[in-house]
């Protein structure tokens, strides 16, 4: 039982770890872009591409990478390759001299990076057990994101400032590399699956399934059409709430820096929680409670006078749609399909919600703030809240059994 605690244990940190380096790569460069665009001598236009089109072969990648893990049946080997690869093309960035060259390069990074979380979730799935599986997901997703996600803007610019942009694109893969080695070394892939248990207590093991079967699954598009409102939620509110701070309620960027910080926080907190609650109350509810709070986030910058405490802490509550991403993205659609096509399902859900809701949901909430402001922009975060929470509703419980 310890041994088996250990290994667990052991697992979601490292698959905590190999996400975390992930994300580290897809922000950083955000971090960075006031020292690369003059240097380099972008236009805005530039830049927006080289945002945006990372998408594309990163959302691409996460789907294929899920098909293929479930005719290979091999999703420790296929995590070691794809971090090995990961970590010496990421410093590939840091050695562009113009903006096709980083463009090209940073496509590169969104064909490794895809496939990272949805192995990582396939992983969890299978070795982990059952009755942790939500926790187990939200930890993998949020614990070790939360914490790069603090430490990135202070390393890279410190970083930029003392040596060059460029340095910041060769921070990551040593600790990649690390992580590829616990990988083949400590971990290991199950000899047989774990079968998982559908809603109705029947095991679904053995019947493979292909992607059109797997959207017959009511909880997969649902959890699909999920994935695309969290997507355009989170990047909605991330991109327009420091804007309508700004220039519409006059804040400092001080004082709009410290209030945003809140989210990281946030997001590490409610992202273990509420798919730990999951694991007690079922994963419906869960998803359901914390994508309705989400109204509060965008509510609280519109109407809220007083305290900036109070304003934080409404921040941190309205943020829980960040406790309802991964049961969205990985926990429910893994248990609403058989074994075999557990990765087919995570890719798609995640490929579908980065491509749609990135793409759809900043180009939608900036169209409306040109035509009606900026406070358009947030009611329409607000409704994509109330969306998801509706999407919720319309779930079918997957939460495993407890054996007798």
């Amino acid at each position: 039982m310890l041994l088996a605690k250990k290994y667990e244990l052991g697992t979601v940190t490292i698959l905590a770890a190999c996400w975390a380096l992930a994300l580290f790569d897809i922000t950083g460069i955000d971090y960075l872009m006031p020292f690369i665009a003059p240097n380099l001598k972008l236009s805005n236009t530039q830049i927006g591409l080289l945002f945006s089109l990372y998408y594309i072969p990163f959302g691409l990648s996460s789907y294929v990478a899920g098909i293929l893990t479930d005719r290979l049946g091999k999703h420790w080997t296929l995590l070691f390759v794809v971090m090995v690869l990961f970590s010496v093309a990421s410093v590939l960035p840091g050695l562009a001299t113009s903006f096709t060259t980083l463009l090209i390069t940073r496509l590169i990074m969104g064909v490794l990076g895809g496939p990272i979380l949805p192995l990582a979730q396939t992983i969890v799935a299978v070795e982990c057990p059952a009755e942790h599986r939500g926790r187990n997901m939200g930890i993998v997703q949020s614990v070790g994101t939360s914490i790069l996600g603090f430490l990135a803007p202070i390393l890279l610019v410190a970083l930029a400032v003392r040596w060059g942009w460029r340095v910041g694109f060769f921070v990551i893969a040593l600790p990649g590399l690390t992580c590829a080695a616990f990988i083949a070394l400590f971990l290991r892939r199950a000899a047989e699956p774990k079968p998982v248990v559908d809603a109705g207590g029947s095991d679904t093991s053995h019947r493979r399934i292909g992607v059109g079967e797997v959207l017959r699954y009511r909880n997969v598009w649902l959890c699909v059409v999920g994935a695309c409102l969290f997507t355009a939620f989170v990047l909605i509110g991330r991109g327009y709430m420091p804007l309508f701070y700004v220039r519409l309620r006059h804040m400092s960027p001080q004082r709009m820096g410290m209030l945003m910080s809140v989210l990281s926080v946030s997001g590490l907190a409610l992202g273990v929680l509420f798919p730990a609650v999951a694991d007690r109350i079922g994963r419906k509810p869960a998803a359901f409670i914390s994508s309705f709070l989400g109204v509060v986030f965008p509510l609280a910058g519109l109407y809220f006078v007083g305290p900036d405490a109070v304003l934080g802490l409404l921040m941190f509550i309205g943020w829980a749609p960040a406790g309802a991403a991964i049961l969205f993205l990985a926990t429910i659609p893994s248990e609403s399909v058989p074994v075999h096509s557990i990765s087919t399902a995570i890719g798609l859900t995640f490929a579908i919600g980065t491509l749609v809701g990135g793409f759809l949901g900043p180009a939608v909430a900036g169209w409306s703030a040109d035509h009606w402001g900026l406070q358009s922009s947030l009611l329409l975060q607000a409704g994509l809240a109330i969306a998801m929470a509706i999407i919720a509703l319309g779930l079918k419980e997957t939460k495993p059994r407890k054996a007798n």
